[in-house]
């Protein structure tokens, strides 16, 4: 008869180790017990039994065995059921905590979703405001090309300007020359006219008359204010119109004498008596004549605006001597000679301050 593999399972829960030898020899059994501290010296060998006896034997084993299997399923149960509840209480708590990160999840999943859609907001405006970049970054390159034609036309212009502005500079130096050139001739021109006129004397407001007779005006006045004058210090007499006519205007009389002297004291006995046309015998109202030097046309215009500009600033004196023409501003201040208009500007600075040209 074939052992059951229950016996061997059986035989593995006792305390003692077994080695079991089957041998399925017929109804051959032997048992080989051996104890469990290992001692050798008092193995047993037993021998096989009847069939009753192993069958009995059999069977009480078999119920110890079933009754140990039902307390070990007793106790899995327990184990399970503990084993369950552990189980459960474990997946209730991590359920419990899997609903709160469901939770914070589901939340932050909402948030993240706001977040997206602000940033896609953003983003839209963005991309609009990016187009409109690129609009306008189209309407400056535009501008930009368009500033560069005008900048490189102006350039050219610039350019021609330029040169034209080179060519005027080296006129205006060329002018200046010129004009300096032609103020030293011109100044040059009047003195010589004046060294002409050293022995002239000018006279004033005698009327014209048809038979009039300017030696003897002259030969009159030299009378009237005590300077005597013989046959040829009278070089000549004559009438001359002025530069600028005007209606109503006397020609003056200019006379040409024999010495500077003779001039000299003339026009400055003259003009302490005041001569008027009574002193020399002609008839209706006395009126003043005025004897002076025979100034050159620029001498008698710088004369003129000296004097003007003297009375606006309050020089005291302004003459002329030998044909130069002097100012001063007071009885003690010096005397200063006026050559030219130039001379205002340097020497009294007149026409900067009244703004004579």
């Amino acid at each position: 008869m074939t052992l059951p593999w229950t016996v061997i399972v059986a035989a593995a829960i006792l305390r003692e180790r077994l080695i079991v030898t089957e041998l399925v020899l017929g109804y051959a059994l032997t048992v080989v017990v051996v104890p469990a501290e290992g001692d050798l010296s008092n193995i047993i060998a037993r021998k096989r039994k009847h069939d009753y006896d192993i069958t009995e034997s059999f069977k009480t084993f078999t119920e110890d065995i079933l009754t140990r299997m039902d307390s070990l399923k007793i106790d899995v149960n327990n184990s399970s059921l503990q084993i369950n509840k552990t189980l459960n209480s474990v997946i209730k708590e991590d359920l419990s905590k899997l609903k709160e990160c469901t939770t914070e999840l589901r939340t932050e999943v909402i948030s993240i979703r706001k977040e997206y859609s602000e940033l896609k907001s953003s983003i839209t405006k963005l991309d609009k405001q990016h187009t409109e970049m690129k609009n306008n970054i189209s309407e400056l390159q535009q501008s930009s090309q368009l500033l560069s034609d005008l900048y490189e036309d102006q350039k050219k212009k610039t350019d021609i300007l330029s040169k034209e502005v080179k060519q005027v500079d080296e006129f205006e130096v060329t002018l200046n020359a010129l004009k300096e050139q032609n103020r030293k001739m011109a100044s040059l021109i009047n003195s010589n006219e004046q060294r002409d006129r050293q022995l002239n004397v000018e006279v004033v407001g005698i009327p014209e008359d048809k038979n009039e007779d300017l030696m003897r005006y002259i030969a009159d006045i030299c009378k009237y204010i005590g300077v005597n004058i013989i046959p040829g210090d009278v070089k000549h007499v004559n009438r001359v119109s002025p530069k600028v006519k005007s209606q109503g205007r006397l020609r003056v009389i200019i006379a040409k004498l024999s010495t500077r002297l003779l001039k000299d004291n003339i026009i400055s006995l003259g003009r302490k008596k005041r001569v008027t046309t009574k002193d020399i015998g002609l008839s209706g109202d006395p009126k003043p004549i005025y004897i002076n030097e025979h100034l050159t046309p620029y001498n008698k215009q710088l004369l003129k605006k000296c004097k003007e500009i003297a009375m606006k600033k309050e020089y005291k004196y302004v003459w002329t001597k030998n044909g130069r023409i002097y100012i001063r501003k007071n009885d003690t201040s010096p005397a200063i000679q006026i050559h030219e208009e130039e001379d205002l500007r340097k020497k009294t600075g007149l026409v900067n301050q009244l703004g004579v040209q």
